[in-house]
């Protein structure tokens, strides 16, 4: 295996452990800063913010200058900012750390660019990024345990673990990475994301990925953030029950990703098969859960869907990656992230409506995945101009 490419794994995985840390350890911090659980959780804003913020700036850069060093500078903060939480006592000083830490930490997406750096084919681009995403799901399955072990000995004990994740980064990235960015090129930083969208659907091809592939993140956002309140509405089932379906839900992604995605779906399949076979069974699964009433069925039918949405990052970014120039890549990647991270917002408020007023979210879900799947057939009729080009 490529070195730079098990480098990208490591940082990849110790980087989804400083993001997501505070998470298991809100409780705790309740009672360590003697503040309100709704005070303690303003850090889901400025996660949102940070990402919208560093995003574009850090693929930017990393664009313009060395993948590396941007890198290295990324990680360098973040280590600064995890010492920075037990050192300092007060929670000004902990809102102040993790806004460093999720400014720098989204160095996530420098890793996709490094990804898309070292991937000499568009299969192997997909293969490279089920790999990122298999480690996203199966990490999201372990840490709560961990991080609930280490809290039986002191608040801030995960804290000090995160700097020293950091610190084998830093010395990882530093003694063993090497340069992938062989196509730097300086210009003007760019931040109208409006612009930048409209720029991209003019784009023949790259228009339907791009709007198919928001519309199922729609789609799911709505019905994700909302799972556990939906959940205890209409089954009265605890809310320790909804999480246990949340962990067993991504128990199921990951298994998905370690197993079928690279020895099923990416062998059997083609690109276009994929997208349509995403399409076509979500809203199938979508519009059983409208209907659905036992809770046994609910829940086996939410299982049969998790291999679709799997499938749904890897397989779209890969294309819509295919159809953007090299140059413009960053850029991509900079709208679906800002765009993503945005709607993990806007979409739960909707969900609140939705539940309130007894409309289906699943229901109201398979309206975006019916648009979708209606964009991928009009992407069908139209000739792909890279196939045109070979054929020429």
């Amino acid at each position: 295996m490529n070195k730079n490419k098990l480098i990208i794994i490591l940082v990849w995985f110790l980087d989804i452990i400083s993001l997501w840390i505070v998470i298991p350890t809100l409780p705790a911090l309740v009672e360590y800063y003697h503040v309100s659980e709704q005070l303690i959780t303003h850090w889901i804003t400025l996660y949102a913010l940070c990402a919208f913020v560093a995003t574009p700036i850090l693929w930017q850069l990393s664009d313009m200058y060395w993948r590396k060093k941007i890198l290295l500078l990324c990680v360098i903060w973040s280590f600064l900012s995890s010492l920075m939480i037990p050192i300092f006592t007060t929670y000004f000083m902990f809102l102040l750390a993790r806004f460093v830490n999720w400014f720098t930490g989204w160095n996530i997406w420098i890793l996709q660019s490094i990804i898309t750096d070292i991937s000499k084919t568009k299969e192997e681009r997909m293969k490279n990024m089920w790999v990122i995403w298999a480690m996203f799901a199966w990490w999201f399955i372990f840490w709560p345990l961990l991080w609930a072990m280490l809290l039986h000995f002191w608040a801030m004990v995960p804290y000090w673990l995160m700097a020293i994740f950091s610190l084998i980064e830093i010395i990882v990235i530093v003694v063993l990475f090497e340069e992938t960015n062989q196509h730097i090129k300086k210009r003007k930083m760019k931040f109208n994301l409006v612009k930048q969208i409209w720029s991209h659907l003019k784009v023949p091809r790259l228009n339907y990925f791009m709007i198919s592939f928001f519309l199922l993140i729609a789609a799911f956002n709505i019905y994700q953030s909302m799972i556990p309140l939906y959940l205890s509405k209409y089954y009265w089932v605890s809310w320790s029950f909804s999480w246990y379906v949340m962990a067993a839900s991504w128990f199921i992604l990951a298994l998905n990703q370690l197993f079928l995605m690279r020895w099923f779906w990416l062998k059997k399949f083609s690109t276009n098969q994929l997208i349509f076979i995403i399409n076509f069974w979500l809203i199938f699964f979508f519009l059983l859960l409208t209907f659905i009433k036992p809770l046994y069925l609910f829940i086996w039918i939410l299982i049969f869907l998790l291999p679709f949405r799997a499938l749904l990052n890897p397989v779209y970014q890969s294309e819509i990656m295919e159809y953007t120039e090299i140059h413009e890549r960053w850029e991509i990647m900079w709208i679906l992230t800002s765009l993503q991270s945005l709607w993990m917002f806007i979409w739960p408020l909707l969900g609140w409506i939705l539940l309130d007023k007894n409309i289906s979210i699943f229901g109201f879900s398979a309206l975006f995945i019916a648009l979708s799947l209606a964009l991928v057939f009009k992407m069908i009729k139209v000739s792909d101009p890279k196939e045109e080009i070979a054929q020429w």
